[in-house]
């Protein structure tokens, strides 16, 4: 590796390296460090520095590999430059043009700049990642001022891709001033805080005080027990250190960094860990049309037949006049859509013969179809209008029938031809200007095409998918609202033209009508950049966590200000991949359930984690307390205590954050999900602090204070490994506790290194003492949910409320087959009074639960919607 490289990767490292050591968590970690060296235990320090720096450095490394992974993917579309000079024209960088440089385009370039086109042959370009509009333009030279972006037809902008024919334009805007560029800066703000990190930080606010408070009441217990002033204190920072949450950071990281390789083996990208957590309560997807949910190609969705003619017929004449001979290159996007239909209809040899065509009349600006000649017949298709004032019937095509069509967001080809003389097609062959005025009378109307933007072959079913789990999906796009609303109705949302909310009706509205179109609306269509950052703040504001689906240029700043940023990586998505939280690689936007169910598995297996961590921590100030209250000094040293932090508490809850929990637990709101969480805070603490506090006086009883501090550190770990196991039994847990407990046994047993912990080697009795005791509290802690649950329903019959049952619902295994995960069923609330509406059919209640529906309140505002 060349120096430059390797100082460009330690620069990039130690720059990754601050950005993590700036987590919320560190100062916590970094303060019971300090207070671990000045109670003189350099050892301690070092081991509570090593989690903070290991920590930090393995989110480091996540980052810089997701990093380079997508810097990888925008050095595949750098555009080159054709510059047009007195010699010829020139290959050059795109980012070494100047401003009044004059460059050619041509079918298949990435426009490299800005350009006011000066020539055009043919020219169609692709605006769609600019725009949203998944039809081609035609582009001409005449002035367009004062137009909207999508109708700047004079225009060629830097990032958008040449379908057909060729150009020349001089540069008018290089570099971050491009329309691409601005779209992609024009909002800085950043995204809400969400995500793992915030969560756990919530918590950390929440505990921390307990944690100091506890340490201040050791010390006045110590005081008030005649304990010395030095002793005292040393044990109330001795608890302090140890009630801080050491594993939390390695909890979070661990857990997301399993998350983020299972992701990315299913083809899904994770640039910003934290955000993978977030995926699982995301409520409504906010999706892009063009390019995200359709291919951005062209496909013909129907054919209108006119009397005479088959289906068969209309794609072989529509195919004809797309090629000048059989091995002709299908230049144009309408061509390779017919030429594919066709295909697919007929055979190969009967759509294009043995028989070359003897001319073609190509589309270009100001001429509104294509034609090929072949032998007499002429072959053409192009615009309604021009083949019913060049046709023999002016009845032939039926306005009727091509309004329909029109109203259904397809773009409407007419297809004809025409028998010519000897005389005539033998001229028409040779003279190209006669075979256009041949075209342009006396054709017969053999059908019409309507020709549609193509859905990516997963897009149904994901959306399908993402409303039966009770998400709300909106789809924003540049697009005509015909052509939004028939994608829509494609796609299974009940949408109607007259419930498209457009971007011009979206400039007109309050505040309040705004709340109420993105609380109403599924389809905002003629939308701007701007406006898509304005909805999806809209629906920020509504109380929603939003992810933005997108893969263009207009789509990066609705990305970044999103919950959760996700890009498509296709075609010219590069502004989109950049602003991304998650890049769906290879266009495979179906890889967004397996990035949903990931963070809706995450924080089940965080919580289950944190309620042990904490539930442990608690358990620990609160036996330390107890002990002081008793003995006038905390049982454990700090040295005991961080052990039990680092060896027996944090590696079995990173363990379990990287499993599946025993039971996932019902889908619930926020407050429900906190209650629980500090419910099983509270369990797991009271059952800690019982266990040590029964082996501790039941050692106390019949030996020394060394002997009995040994057994209640024995007691306290044993304890929390039983109360681990309750939450899941994989095989990572079961292999984690396991060797967690034989390194606390080894520990305590080998004389020197439990001299230095402040143990003592247990004989049998001992050994009796701890594991009954550990044994005894686990078992309590296995029965409290199922006492307070019993307890909380006798309340509430006693206050005539209804009690909750639980009953099982469908459980989606797709997403955890496939990684290897275990997926337990989950269960959705109900009460007596719906299951007896339901029996007496005066409710359907039951009848949706049966079928697997959510029952939750933003699902059922999903269903009154619909």
């Amino acid at each position: 590796m060349r120096a430059p490289a390797r100082f460009r990767l330690i620069r990039d490292g130690l720059s990754a390296l601050r950005t993590e050591l700036a987590d919320p968590l560190t100062p916590v970690l970094a303060t019971g460090s300090a207070a671990s060296a000045v109670l003189g235990s350099p050892v301690d320090a070092v081991l509570v520095g090593s989690v903070l720096v290991g920590n930090a450095a393995m989110s480091a490394v996540q980052r810089l590999h997701s990093e380079r992974a997508v810097q990888r993917l925008l050095r595949t579309q750098e555009p080159v430059a054709r510059r047009v000079t007195n010699d010829g024209t020139v290959e050059t960088a795109a980012d070494a043009l100047e401003l009044g440089d004059v460059v050619a385009i041509e079918s298949g370039d990435i426009v490299p700049a800005d350009c006011r086109l000066l020539s055009v042959e043919s020219l169609e370009v692709d605006e769609s990642s600019l725009t949203g509009e998944s039809l081609p333009v035609d582009k001409q030279t005449d002035p367009t001022p004062g137009m909207p972006l999508a109708e700047r037809r004079c225009m060629a902008y830097a990032g958008t891709t040449v379908l057909a024919g060729s150009g020349r334009g001089v540069v008018t805007a290089i570099g971050a001033r491009t329309v691409t560029r601005r779209a992609d800066v024009g909002v800085s703000r950043s995204g809400p805080a969400v995500g793992l990190t915030n969560r756990l930080r919530e918590l950390t606010r929440a505990t921390l005080p307990a944690s100091i408070g506890g340490g201040a009441l050791v010390t006045v217990a110590g005081l008030l027990r005649g304990t010395g002033l030095r002793r005292a204190v040393t044990g109330g920072v001795a608890v302090a250190v140890a009630a801080v949450p050491e594993g939390l950071p390695l909890v979070a990281t661990l857990a997301q960094q399993a998350a983020a390789r299972r992701l990315t083996a299913a083809g899904v990208l994770v640039r910003a860990p934290r955000s993978i957590e977030a995926l699982g309560r995301v409520d409504v997807v906010c999706f892009d049309k063009t390019g995200t949910l359709s291919e951005n190609k062209l496909r013909v969705a129907a054919v209108e037949r006119v009397d005479g003619w088959d289906e068969s017929e209309i794609l072989e004449v529509a195919a004809r006049s797309a090629l000048g001979s059989r091995d002709d290159r299908v230049f144009h996007s309408t061509d390779a859509a017919v030429v594919d239909a066709a295909q697919q209809a007929l055979d190969d040899a009967s759509v294009f013969g043995d028989v070359e065509a003897n001319n073609l009349v190509p589309f270009r600006s100001g001429r509104p179809y294509s034609a090929a000649l072949f032998g007499r017949r002429i072959a053409l298709k192009g615009s309604p209008e021009f083949v019913t004032e060049a046709g023999r019937d002016p009845n032939a095509v039926s306005a009727k029938h091509v309004q329909s069509m029109a109203g259904r967001g397809l773009r409407v080809v007419a297809v004809a031809q025409r028998e010519l003389s000897e005389h005539d097609a033998r001229r028409a062959g040779e003279d190209s200007q006669f075979l256009e005025q041949c075209c342009s009378e006396g054709l017969e109307a053999v059908g019409l095409l309507g020709l549609s933007d193509t859905l990516r072959p997963e897009a149904t079913q994901l959306v399908r998918e993402l409303r039966g789990d009770g998400r709300q999906v909106r789809v924003l796009t540049g697009d005509h609202p015909t052509t939004a609303a028939a994608v829509a109705t494609e796609l299974g949302l009940d949408v109607a033209r007259e419930d498209v909310v457009t971007g011009p009706d979206w400039e007109n509205f309050s505040r309040t009508e705004r709340r109420d179109a993105v609380r109403g609306s599924s389809v905002f269509a003629r939308v701007t950049p701007e406006q898509k950052v304005e909805i999806v703040q809209a629906l920020e504001t509504d109380g929603r966590v939003c992810a933005m689906v997108g893969d263009g240029a207009n789509d990066a700043a609705a990305i970044r200000v999103s919950s959760v940023g996700i890009g498509v990586a296709s075609t010219d998505s590069d502004p989109a991949r950049g602003a991304a939280d998650i890049v769906l690689l290879d266009g495979r936007v179906g890889g967004l359930t397996d990035a949903l169910d990931e963070g809706s598995q995450l924080w089940r297996r965080v919580r289950s984690a944190v309620g042990v961590l904490l539930g442990g921590n608690a358990g620990e100030v609160a036996f330390a307390l107890i002990g002081s209250a008793l003995s006038g000094e905390s049982p454990l040293n700090a040295r005991q205590l961080l052990l039990v932090n680092l060896m027996t508490d944090a590696l079995p809850a990173a363990a379990l954050a990287m499993s599946t929990p025993s039971e996932n637990g019902s889908e619930k709101s926020e407050q429900m999900d906190a209650h629980a969480l500090w419910q099983t805070i509270a369990v797991r603490g009271g059952a800690t602090a019982i266990g040590a506090l029964a082996a501790w006086l039941l050692a106390r009883a019949s030996g020394r204070r060394r002997r009995a501090s040994t057994v209640a550190l024995v007691a306290l770990v044993g304890t929390q490994l039983g109360q681990t196991l309750l939450e899941s039994r994989s095989p990572l847990v079961v292999a984690t506790v396991a060797g967690s407990a034989a390194a606390l046994a080894t520990l305590v047993s080998t004389p020197v290194v439990s001299q230095f912990l402040g143990c003592t080697p247990l004989g049998p009795i001992a050994w009796g003492q701890a594991v009954g005791c550990a044994s005894a509290a686990t078992l309590l802690a296995a029965l409290a949910p199922r006492v307070l649950e019993r307890i909380a329903a006798t309340e509430e019959n006693a206050n005539g409320q209804s009690t909750i049952r639980k009953i099982p619902t469908r459980t989606s295994t797709a997403y955890t087959s496939r990684t290897g995960g275990v997926s337990a069923r989950d269960s959705v609330e109900i009460s007596d009074v719906e299951i007896k509406e339901a029996e007496t059919g005066e409710s359907d209640t039951l009848v949706s639960v049966a079928a697997g529906s959510d029952t939750s309140p933003n699902s059922r505002a999903t269903r009154d919607e619909s």
